[in-house]
């Protein structure tokens, strides 16, 4: 398994690295970095059975596997149109039933966030709106950047893919992801880095 990790990271490395990196700069385009998790969870969703992505496996405490790719979906999609407004709030989610229970309109919302991730200005200046409190309403603005928000798009995706190979794992369905799916990119470099030693 070791082994086919490193091939596995080498075939990454083929396939994303000179497309995701400025060689001038040597810097990863958060642009780039966000439609290649949208792409991974494309790949997943032309793999999955709609009957397997509505179910609701123990594990994932009774919501499926579509209720976790329509929470991520509906992240990204609210970064890209409230990088529009000035203004993105995560709270603000329409929880679209058909992104849960529809992998082509899954499918067709990922596609129509990697048009909208393209328009996207990674330096512009936004306002996060938040509301952590557990009573009477409390909104509050945190200065951040586009670019900023993609990287917690990202971090928020892989979060929910873990989550999503154990609903997987659990239905013995593991074998229709790739080995990084839900894994840190972290992770992934330093599983390279003890290949390549």
């Amino acid at each position: 398994m070791y082994n086919d990790l490193c091939a596995f990271a080498s075939l990454r490395e083929i396939f994303f690295s000179p497309s995701r990196i400025d060689a001038k700069n040597k810097k990863t385009d958060m642009k780039t970095t966000a439609k290649e998790n949208l792409y991974q969870l494309r790949e997943f969703l032309e793999n999955i059975s709609n009957d397997h992505y509505t179910a609701k496996p123990e594990i994932l405490s009774g919501a499926s596997i579509g209720q976790h790719i329509r929470h991520i979906l509906e992240f990204y999609l609210l970064l890209v149109s409230g990088s529009f407004s000035g203004t993105i709030s995560y709270d603000k989610r329409k929880r679209d039933i058909r992104i849960e229970e529809d992998t082509r309109f899954a499918i067709q919302t990922i596609d129509r966030l990697h048009s909208g991730i393209d328009t996207l200005d990674e330096k512009y200046q936004v306002k996060m709106e938040a509301d952590y409190s557990n009573g009477e309403k409390s909104q509050k603005l945190i200065d951040s950047s586009v670019g900023r928000e993609l990287a917690y798009c990202i971090e928020h995706s892989i979060h929910h893919q873990a989550l999503i190979k154990a609903g997987l794992i659990a239905i013995g369905l593991n074998n229709i992801i790739s080995e990084d799916f839900g894994v840190a990119y972290s992770t992934i470099r330093y599983k390279k880095n003890s290949c390549a030693q």
